[in-house]
């Protein structure tokens, strides 16, 4: 198995399922830290408890880091939204990033944007696997918005989407915006000027 060549392959890849960039870096470089589940709570987030893919329906960032420990490669993978700032200004006129984030037809827009993001992130996983490596796991930023309303744990109804849903990237703590920067890439929070989705997969 050669490592260093099915990383560059699956970057490759990234870049053909819509990623803008990308950036590889030690696995020890993935960024754990307790606040960034903190924060799914304070301010309580709408998805706490009702998203399967969202606190406290997922591992805690202790296990997660215990998992971590086992891998040696990750890829962060950054997605653009979809829309470009001439198109952002043709639909929406002079509005700002606050004003477009309680816009309805934005969030559709956003919505539809990351459930590709996470689709996509499936998909790299899937491509992984079918390299050999068998502990791949991908993990996509943001809540699971596969479906326009989740089930929730309450319903006794399984996961419409197991093998596509993915956690929430902040919901096991990784701190997104160092982990980005040690891969060499740069995430503006909060997001003022462009949404950038990011996701991260590990290999081993």
């Amino acid at each position: 198995m050669d490592t260093e060549r099915d990383l560059e392959a699956l970057c490759a890849k990234a870049l053909e399922l819509g990623a803008y960039k990308i950036g590889r870096l030690s696995a020890r470089d993935v960024v754990i830290d307790p606040r960034v589940r903190m924060k799914c709570s304070i301010p309580l987030c709408d998805n706490f408890g009702v998203n399967r893919m969202c606190p406290p329906n997922v591992i805690s960032p202790e296990e997660f880091a215990m998992a971590l420990g086992a891998y040696h490669h990750a890829i962060v993978v950054q997605f653009d939204f979809a829309m470009n700032q001439a198109e952002l200004q043709k639909r929406f006129g002079s509005k700002s990033l606050d004003q477009l984030l309680v816009d309805e037809s934005y969030s559709q827009i956003m919505r539809e944007s990351q459930r590709e993001m996470s689709l996509a992130m499936g998909k790299l996983e899937k491509e992984a696997l079918y390299m050999g490596y068998r502990f791949a796991a991908a993990l996509a930023g943001g809540c699971c918005c596969l479906c326009d309303e989740c089930v929730g744990p309450s319903s006794g109804e399984k996961c419409r989407h197991p093998f596509q849903a993915r956690p929430s990237i902040e919901a096991v703590g990784v701190d997104v915006v160092a982990t980005a920067e040690n891969a060499g890439l740069e995430i503006e929070f909060p997001a003022k000027k462009r949404a950038v989705w990011t996701g991260l997969l590990l290999v081993d």
